[in-house]
């Protein structure tokens, strides 16, 4: 019989690295994840960092033999030596549509952050949109990088609404998770016991129920990005919000009831 450790359980056994010295960034970046792999909510797929290398988790391989050679794979580059030289910072990717390649355009949100050993990883989170887009080779060969603020995410969601013509609720909702995620590691910084952070986690919601998991080849950046990440379609029918039928994560689904990570592997 499995035995599956209680999430607050795991939390503590990984939290070493919480004191007044470790930098609110990491610390707000964890808070997050551990919100949403404890409540079930989509998380984005993320990339390890070792060594300066961007590694697919899945398979153990760099994510640069994965591509083939072009404009994407340069973008890939320049995404991996950024990765690499920054502690912290939101980078973005914008793909226009393609004729029988890409029917609609995607924005692809790369965010360092950290696992609770430590390590650095990048989160990535694909928005699929439809949109008639001004000098689309200048934008598909350009990686845009600025600090990870809210502020920030919420003008490129902005743009995209602005772009497809279709409004979004989902700034509000990341806004909220991050300014209680903030919290937390102030509380930490102000020298409040882990256990007590821990329990004020658990009592307010912010850590759920779920155990954690241990830290978990494609032609194109795009495909690999998207096959691989939290997906939010704006402008999209045929996709809403649901309960994939194949893995149960309550995601976005297409009109078949699964999401986008298990259609790429039927």
């Amino acid at each position: 019989m499995s035995y599956a450790e209680a999430p607050e359980k795991t939390v503590l056994r990984f939290s070493e690295s919480w004191n007044e010295q470790a930098a609110s960034h990491r610390l707000i970046a964890n808070f997050i994840s551990l919100n949403k792999e404890t409540n079930r909510e989509p998380d984005t797929y993320c990339f390890s960092v070792e060594n300066g290398i961007l590694i697919d988790p899945e398979t153990g391989r760099q994510i640069l033999d994965s591509i083939v050679p072009g404009i994407e794979k340069d973008v890939a580059m320049q995404l991996q030596s950024w990765a690499a030289e920054n502690d912290e910072g939101l980078a973005f990717w914008i793909s226009p549509p393609s004729p029988n390649i890409y029917p609609c355009a995607k924005t692809i949100l790369h965010r360092i952050a950290y696992t609770l050993e430590g390590k650095r990883v990048i989160l990535n989170s694909a928005i699929l949109f439809d949109a008639e887009l001004e000098n689309p080779e200048i934008l598909r060969q350009t990686l845009f990088t600025q600090p990870d603020t809210e502020e920030n995410i919420a003008k490129i969601l902005s743009w995209i609404a602005e772009k497809s013509d279709k409004s979004t609720t989902i700034i509000k909702n990341e806004a909220e998770v991050r300014q209680r995620a903030s919290y937390f590691a102030e509380m930490v910084q102000r020298g409040i016991s882990r256990e007590i952070v821990i329990e004020e986690m658990k009592r307010s919601g912010f850590l759920g129920q779920n155990p954690i998991s241990c830290p978990g080849v494609s032609a194109t950046f795009s495909d690999l990005t998207v096959s691989r990440s939290s997906i939010t379609v704006f402008g999209e029918g045929e996709w809403h919000q649901g309960t994939c039928r194949i893995c149960g994560s309550s995601t976005w689904v297409g009109p078949c009831s699964i999401c986008k990570p298990c259609e790429s592997k039927l």
